[in-house]
């Protein structure tokens, strides 16, 4: 199963370097495969830093989250949750 869910970014610089490390921290911590798509379309792995970053998202986009795997559901809500914090960065 999947479960999707999309957030909006809402940090003032986008996804820059601090907030793709974050991100990538994070999800090593669970047992699920996590994408993040924008809204041109680009995917990217969140296990991969520099995917991330070619997301080139900015304050106000929005992305969607998907998580595949045994931990998909606790996976999807740390991130969804990590955005909102705004990467911990204001």
């Amino acid at each position: 199963m999947t479960v999707k869910q999309t957030v909006s970014i809402q940090n003032k610089l986008g996804m820059h370097a601090r907030p793709a490390m974050k991100l990538f921290e994070l999800v090593q911590s669970f047992d699920a495969e996590v994408l993040l798509r924008n809204e041109a379309g680009t995917e990217a792995e969140a296990n991969s830093v520099i995917a991330l970053l070619m997301l080139d998202s900015a304050q106000g986009g929005k992305i969607e989250v998907e998580a595949t795997g045994l931990q998909e559901i606790e996976a999807l809500q740390a991130v969804v949750e990590l955005f909102a914090s705004r990467f911990d960065e204001e």
